[in-house]
Formats: structure tokens, sequence, C-alpha cells
């Protein structure tokens, strides 16, 4: 096998990482984020890329439970950051 689940994981993650970043700095040049909104908006991130690390490398470990855990502990909050970051830019 050429490639293992770890291998396509850190693929992915690259990718999503590189389009998030991109993302941003479009919307930035959109609604000029302030130093708060940055702040939340790179948390959330973060987050995000760490939730779906962690449970997809639980999955691949055999894990589901740590796994839903991970999604609930990390993900949910995550969420939750984006949103109202989200909500703060547009609401100017």
């Amino acid at each position: 096998m050429i490639f293992s689940g770890n291998e396509i994981l850190f693929f992915v993650l690259g990718v999503i990482s590189t389009l998030m970043v991109m993302g941003l700095i479009s919307w930035n040049k959109q609604y000029h984020f302030k130093i708060s909104e940055w702040i939340m908006l790179s948390i959330g991130f973060f987050m995000l890329l760490f939730c779906i690390a962690w449970s997809v490398s639980s999955v691949l470990e055999g894990e589901p439970r740590a796994a839903s855990m991970g999604m609930l502990v990390f993900g949910l909050p995550a969420l939750i950051l984006l949103a109202l970051s989200r909500r703060l830019i547009l609401k100017k």
C-alpha cells in the first residue's frame, strides 16, 4: 500500500488549512477584521483542524468513542466560535 491513513490525513489537513488561510485573507480584504475577530477566527479554525485530526486518528486507531468525544469537545466550541465571529464580522 502506498499511502496509509495518517499520510492521507496530513495531506487533507494541509489542503484544508491552506484553503482556510486563503479564505481568511480574501475575507479580510472585504471586511477589515479587528484584532478580536482575528483571534476568534484563528482559535476557531485551529480547533476545527484539531477536531478533524483527533477524530480521524482516533478512528484509525480503533477508538470510535474517543473520536465522537473529540468531535463533541473540540468541534462544538470551534463551530460556536466561528459562528460568533462571523456574526460579529457581518454586523459591521
